[in-house]
């Protein structure tokens, strides 16, 4: 099989889209991309997608992230209701370690998650990933009529991007502090930095944080640091040194939609 470089060019160039034209996805073109995730390399076939082009639903929505200007909002879920009635149909019983069973569900679904948006880029559409969807678990299970033993992973709206939107290509770490031949890179002091650097200067060229006003607050102590110097790495640490983002542990939220964990 030949190369091709299209492929390489929609991977590098591809970045998150949060404003979308007016204008709909049709059902050709919807069925293609979705197709085209579903042939994802796969554990079990434990993905499902749930979808909407409805315009209240996606307003109601909007507490997840979700863009009101998108025309598809969709969620990838882990399915294990349509493993077990597949078992059922075949005379067996359910019974293994429901833990390693969703980690198997969450590569498929981050698999076919990736298949989608690369589809969609490649058809000129743009998306964006949202990543709090678990924590609306209750609220998506009764909108969408998710059973049990079903759970969403990641929501993603799905649009014709607006030009007029401003966007960059986001920095990602240097190869040689995110993949290691032969064995793993306990990063030194100098790594760390390194990677911070790139990270944080790549933010701040693009003035990312100022343009979203998105500091998150501390809500222990004196804030010293503004927009000058607010950058990727304080911001991602914000994120994971002041305690849960929801009312319920995630292992609880599972444990809502029927998983033994």
């Amino acid at each position: 099989m030949s190369p091709d470089p299209n492929l390489f060019s929609i991977i590098h160039d591809r970045r998150s889209m949060r404003q979308f034209l007016d204008k709909p996805v049709p059902e050709e073109v919807l069925e293609k991309i979705l197709t085209a995730g579903f042939r994802a390399p796969f554990a079990a076939q434990l993905c499902s997608i749930v979808y909407t082009r409805d315009s209240k639903k996606i307003d109601t929505l909007r507490q997840l992230g979700a863009y009101p200007t998108t025309k598809v909002l969709m969620f990838f879920l882990v399915d294990l209701r349509r493993l077990e009635k597949i078992m059922k149909q075949r005379g067996h019983t359910y019974d293994f370690d429901d833990s390693y069973t969703l980690w198997l569900g969450l590569e498929d679904a981050s698999l076919v998650a990736e298949n989608v948006i690369l589809a969609a880029e490649g058809l000129g559409l743009g998306s964006v990933l949202l990543g709090a969807a678990p924590y609306f678990v209750e609220l998506l299970a009764e909108m969408f009529k998710i059973p049990k033993r079903v759970f969403p992973i990641v929501g993603l709206c799905l649009g014709y991007p607006d030009p007029a939107e401003h966007t960059e290509i986001r920095p990602r770490f240097p190869l040689e502090y995110s993949a290691y031949q032969d064995e793993y890179l306990d990063h030194s002091t100098a790594d760390i930095e390194a990677c911070m650097r790139v990270m944080d200067e790549g933010y701040l060229a693009q003035n990312y944080y100022v343009e979203r006003n998105a500091k998150i607050p501390l809500a222990k102590g004196k804030d010293d640091i503004d927009y000058d110097t607010y950058s990727w790495c304080e911001h991602i640490s914000r994120k994971f040194c002041q305690g849960g983002w929801a009312k319920y542990p995630f292992l609880e939220m599972l444990r809502l939609q029927g998983f033994d964990v």
